[in-house]
């Protein structure tokens, strides 16, 4: 009797450790490498294109930002409106690379590249997000549709995203 007693313990610790294990691997998973590929833009985002490729535990951040245009304003007009967006662009840059510097008019239209040390990319199944960290980096997409390969960002902007896990 004592030992179909200990057996059936044994069994029992041995599922639930196994439903642990099962659940946590499911729920939250690291990755080797990814790429998050910018594939459709919201019209009211000054991000025109974006790739984010992790190798290595580095992130490497390539970005073309532009101005909004009106096809309606003056052109007197148009100089402060830029002035006014191109503040709106850095913010929104230094929240992402706090270390990064600010751009200017000029800078504006070409690809930037961003490079993040010590990164991560984390796949949480439950909250259906896909976080990105690094050193003085952060930035959490959320799933569409339950679609692990198909990712939006805070700007509305969507990207396919492939990876390898470890």
């Amino acid at each position: 009797m004592k030992t179909k007693s200990k057996l059936g313990r044994r069994m029992f610790a041995t599922v639930c450790l196994a439903v642990l294990f099962f659940g946590a691997s499911c729920s939250r998973s690291g990755v080797d490498s990814a790429a998050t590929n910018q594939v459709l833009t919201n019209s009211n985002s000054h991000q025109q294109n974006a790739l984010y490729v992790l190798e290595d535990g580095k992130l490497t951040v390539n970005k073309t930002l532009s101005f909004l245009v009106d096809p309606n304003q003056e052109p007197a007009d148009l100089v402060e409106e830029q002035e006014a967006q191109l503040v709106q662009i850095n913010e929104t840059l230094q929240a992402e690379f706090p270390k990064s510097k600010a751009l200017t008019a000029a800078d504006i239209g070409t690809m930037h590249t961003f490079e993040v040390t010590n990164a991560q990319v984390i796949i949480d199944q439950e909250k259906k997000e896909v976080r990105m960290t690094g050193d003085d980096f952060e930035k959490v997409f959320k799933m569409v549709d339950n679609n692990d390969k198909r990712l939006i960002d805070d700007e509305q902007n969507e990207y396919e995203f492939s990876y390898d896990e470890k």
